[in-house]
C-alpha cells in the first residue's frame, strides 16, 4: 500500500502537484508585490519576493512606461519579448477586466488570444511551458500600474523517469526485504509455538513435570508461564488423586479385613458368635458406608445431580442438636464440645446438606484436636450472614497445607490415628455445598493453638 501510494504521488500525479505548487507561488508573489506597490513601492522588497518564488517581474506604469524589472528566472518570456508585445499584454489584461493568464510554449509563437483558465493548464504538456500573468493594480479606483509575472512550468518528464527508475529499485528492494523479514519474523514466532506444541504433547502423556520455556515474544512468554503453572497444578491434582486412591484403598481394606476376619471367627470358632463380634462387623460396615457415601456425595454435588432443597429452618437448633448428639457419642472417649451463641438464627437453605457440612467440620476437629479433647463451636452474626466456626486445640495447619485443605482428595497424614478415617472429601464437600448456597468458608490457625474452620451463609431473619 505504501509503495502504491508512492507511485501515485511521485509518478502519476507529480506533474499536477508540481503545477499547483508553482501556481500557488505565482499568486502569492502577485499579492505580495501588489501590497508593496500600494504601501511604499520598495524595489528591494519586490526583488526579494521575485527571487523567493523564482519569478520574473515587470511593473508597468499606467502611462505605459516600465518602472521596475526583475529578470531572475531562466528563459524568461516577458523579458525576451519586444516591448510593444509587452504593452499588448497590458492592454489585453485591461480589456479582460484587469487580469490576464496565459500559457506559452516554445513550440508555438506567443498569442494573446490563447487566454485559458488554470484548470486547462494540463492540456498543454509538450515542451517548456511558461505562465504569463498580468494584473492591474488599483488603489481607491485609481490605476497605479500593471504587474507582469512570468514563471516557468518546468517539464517534469525527465524527473518522472528518474523517480520511476528509483521507485522501481526501491520496490524490488522492499519486496525482497519484506520477504526476508517475513521469513525471520514467522520463524521467530513459529519456533516457540512449535516448542510449546511439543511440550504440550509431552504434558498430555502425563508428564506433569514439563516446563514450558519457549521464549519469543512477550505473549508467548506469558503463555509459557501459564502452561507451566497449569502443569504444576495438574501435577498437584494427580498427586492428590494418587493419595486419594491410597487413602481409599487403605480405609476400605481395613474395615473389609475386620469384617472378613470377624465373620470367619464367628463361623469357625464355637462360642464366638456373640453380640460384641456382631457389633464390630456392624460398626465397620457403617464405616465402609460412610466412605462410599462421601465419594458419591462429592461426585453428585459437583455434577449438579443433587439439587438443593431450600427452605427456612433454625440453623442454631440444628447445630445445637448435632453438638448434643456428638457429645453423647464421644463422652466415653473424653471429648467435650462447647457451643456458644447469643440468639437463634434462621436461614433459607438445605438443612440436610448444611447439617452435613457442619458435621464434616466437627468430625475433622474431633480427629485433630489436642490432648484435652476440647472443641469449641461458635455462632456469630455478621451483617446479613451467620457464621458457624469450629475450633480445635490441635497442632494447627502448616503453611504448606493451608492452601489445599479444601481441595478434593486432600488429607493430612500427620498424627493419623484410627479414628481419623475418610477419603479426604469431607471439606471439599463442605466447600461445594456452601458455594451452592452462595456462602463462603475458610480456615485459619488460632493465636493459641489449633485450627479454626468456618462457613458463612445468608440468614433469613
Amino acid at each position: 500500500m505504501l509503495l502504491a501510494l508512492l507511485w501515485l504521488l511521485q509518478v502519476v500525479f507529480l506533474s499536477v502537484i508540481y503545477e499547483k505548487i508553482r501556481l500557488k507561488q505565482l499568486y502569492s508573489s502577485a499579492s505580495q508585490i501588489e501590497s508593496i506597490i500600494k504601501q511604499n513601492g520598495n524595489v528591494d522588497l519586490i526583488e526579494n519576493a521575485a527571487r523567493d518564488n523564482e519569478a520574473c517581474v515587470m511593473i508597468i506604469a499606467a502611462n505605459g512606461t516600465q518602472i521596475y524589472s526583475a529578470d531572475v528566472a531562466k528563459s524568461c518570456v516577458i523579458h525576451n519579448l519586444p516591448y510593444m508585445d509587452v504593452l499588448d499584454i497590458v492592454v489585453a489584461a485591461k480589456e479582460n477586466g484587469g487580469l490576464l493568464e496565459g500559457i506559452y510554449t516554445k513550440k508555438d509563437p506567443f498569442q494573446l488570444q490563447a487566454v485559458i483558465t488554470p484548470s486547462q493548464f494540463t492540456d498543454q504538456l509538450d515542451g517548456s511551458r511558461f505562465m504569463i500573468y498580468c494584473k492591474e493594480v488599483k488603489d481607491g479606483g485609481e490605476t497605479l500600474g500593471y504587474i507582469l509575472i512570468n514563471i516557468q512550468l518546468s517539464p517534469v518528464d525527465a524527473t518522472v523517469q528518474t523517480i520511476r527508475f528509483v521507485l522501481s529499485l526501491i520496490t524490488i528492494i522492499m519486496i525482497c526485504f519484506s520477504a526476508i523479514l517475513a521469513g525471520i519474523i514467522s520463524r521467530r514466532i513459529s519456533r516457540p509455538i512449535e516448542k510449546l506444541s511439543r511440550d504440550a504433547r509431552q504434558l498430555a502423556t502425563g508428564d506433569y513435570e514439563t516446563v514450558f520455556d519457549a521464549g519469543g515474544y512477550r505473549e508467548i512468554n506469558r503463555l509459557s508461564k501459564t502452561l507451566t503453572k497449569t502443569a504444576e497444578e495438574l501435577g498437584k491434582v494427580e498427586k492428590l488423586r494418587q493419595d486419594f486412591i491410597a487413602n481409599v484403598s487403605h480405609d476400605l481394606r481395613t474395615p473389609l479385613t475386620l469384617i472378613g476376619g470377624y465373620a470367619e471367627v464367628m463361623r469357625d470358632i464355637p462360642g464366638e458368635n456373640n453380640r460384641e463380634n456382631a457389633q464390630t462387623i456392624i460398626d465397620e460396615t457403617k464405616r465402609l458406608s460412610s466412605l462410599v457415601n462421601d465419594v458419591l456425595d462429592m461426585s453428585r454435588i459437583q455434577s449438579g445431580a443433587v439439587p438443593m432443597e431450600l427452605k427456612e429452618y433454625n440453623i442454631t437448633k440444628s447445630v445445637s442438636d448435632t453438638v448434643s448428639r456428638m457429645n453423647e457419642l464421644l463422652k466415653q472417649d473424653g471429648y467435650n464440645i462447647y457451643f456458644d451463641f447469643d440468639r437463634e438464627v434462621f436461614v433459607n437453605g438445605d438443612e440436610v446438606r448444611l447439617s452435613q457440612c457442619f458435621y464434616n467440620i466437627l468430625i475433622n476437629a474431633v480427629n485433630y484436636t489436642g490432648q484435652d479433647k476440647k472443641i469449641y463451636v461458635e455462632q456469630k452474626i455478621e451483617g446479613n450472614n451467620v457464621k458457624i466456626s469450629v475450633t480445635d486445640t490441635g497442632e494447627g495447619i502448616s503453611k504448606e497445607d493451608m492452601p489445599y485443605v479444601w481441595d478434593r482428595y486432600y488429607k493430612n497424614n500427620k498424627n493419623h490415628k484410627r479414628s481419623v478415617t475418610g477419603t479426604g472429601l469431607g471439606l471439599s464437600i463442605v466447600r461445594s455445598v456452601i458455594k451452592a448456597h452462595g456462602g463462603s468458608c475458610g480456615a485459619y490457625n488460632t493465636r493459641d493453638k489449633g485450627a479454626c474452620f468456618w462457613f458463612s451463609v445468608a440468614r433469613s431473619k
